[in-house]
């Protein structure tokens, strides 16, 4: 009897979540593109439809296609735009589903950081939601056509998952970003989106990254620069790379592993840098005819290595000399190796690091080569090379 009254009790506990909201009575935003309009805040956001086709969004570029709504505003603020959605989506916006923030260029040239105050002050929001900065409209990126997705937004996301085959974009979310900018250095950077034409349709297509440099977008890495700072920070965790041993002969190597270690060195305002990287891979295209032995393997990896080097030095070179803004992981590891002096230099460490002496050495070790040594020979005579002979 006892063991009934203690039950009975928490049965009305059992009863349901007071504060649930019906899927088909909620806007569940997946996208929000962020932008500048005549002083105003433009705010576009992507809405995945929650009963079907047949329901239509509206509003001030409203529109959409399959299973998304794109819905645009102007507002003084992000919460502000939120609470005027209603008007157009006849339902509350909620942003726990939210993965992707793209940023326009107009306002990420302006102190943009501002904007996105409320993403971290209201648990409604993600911090391992993704950002991008686009030189277009936000809201072309949201409404862009989708290959294996309903929506832009998760389509974009699941792309960023696979950064690992890749070293040509990095990701960054909305956590980390934050990490940088209020770092030892407030500098920070993000991947670009564009749109590109793929068979008349358009597509979006990540291609270089932004620096910021307290706060705002001052300059741009190209994708080989990318490829660069990726290396700078030890965010190749697999790709190729092709290399040349002359004007036709081209080779691939499949990056297993690659480490980049800084040694910074301080004295008083003067800064040199030591960077060496490590790179173990293995023979994935071999377009020459040469049989492949210790030298051929040797002539790979100095190339390998010449090409690393390469496209570590051209975006030390934008850095330094163009952008003169310090993303590259060596501002942290003196902090890290100087916490005395760094308070004499935080300041101006963006012009220390623009005339900073920097060194790299690079070596590459081909690990395998593949199940074969020998490559096909496209002019030999049958029946003497005939594979299958008796």
């Amino acid at each position: 009897m006892v063991r009934m009254l203690t039950i009975i009790p928490l049965l009305f506990l059992l009863t349901g979540c007071w504060s649930s909201q019906e899927l088909d009575k909620s806007a569940l935003v997946h996208g929000v593109g962020l932008d500048k309009s005549d002083g105003q805040l433009r705010i576009s956001v992507e809405i995945i439809k929650p009963t079907g086709p047949s329901e239509q969004g509206g509003g001030e570029g409203g529109g959409g296609n399959g299973q998304n709504i794109l819905l645009e505003r102007d507002a003084d603020s992000l919460i502000q735009g939120a609470r005027e959605f209603i008007k157009d989506a006849k339902r509350r916006l909620y942003f726990e589903h939210t993965r992707l923030w793209v940023i326009g260029e107009e306002l990420a040239k302006d102190n943009f950081i501002d904007y996105l105050d409320e993403i971290r002050r209201d648990q409604m929001f993600r911090l391992n939601s993704y950002l991008f900065i686009t030189e277009e409209n936000p809201i072309d990126i949201l409404g862009t056509s989708t290959l294996y997705e309903d929506l832009s937004s998760a389509e974009i996301v699941s792309a960023l998952e696979q950064t690992q085959y890749i070293a040509e974009f990095t990701s960054v979310k909305m956590y980390e970003f934050y990490k940088l900018i209020e770092g030892p250095i407030p500098n920070a950077y993000l991947p670009i989106i564009r749109t590109r034409k793929e068979k008349g349709k358009a597509i979006t297509s990540i291609d270089g990254t932004a620096v910021i440099n307290t706060y705002k977008m001052v300059g741009k890495l190209n994708t080989d620069e990318t490829v660069g700072l990726n290396v700078l920070l030890n965010k190749v965790k697999g790709g190729s790379e092709t290399v040349s041993l002359n004007d036709k002969e081209m080779i691939s190597v499949e990056i297993k592993k690659l480490e980049t270690e800084i040694n910074p060195t301080l004295d008083g305002n003067q800064l040199e840098a030591y960077l060496n990287i490590e790179i173990e891979g293995t023979l994935a295209d071999n377009t020459t005819n040469r049989n492949i032995n210790d030298q051929w393997i040797s002539k790979v990896e100095e190339e390998v290595s010449n090409q690393t080097e390469k496209y570590v030095r051209l975006t030390l070179n934008k850095l330094q000399k163009v952008i003169k803004t310090d993303i590259s992981g060596i501002g942290l590891e003196t902090y890290r190796k100087y916490p005395k002096q760094w308070k004499n230099v935080q300041s101006e460490w963006n012009e220390i690091f623009s005339n900073a002496d920097i060194m790299i050495d690079v070596h590459t070790n081909i690990t395998h080569q593949g199940l074969i040594n020998k490559s096909v020979e496209k002019n030999h005579k049958k029946p003497y090379n005939n594979p299958y002979k008796r």
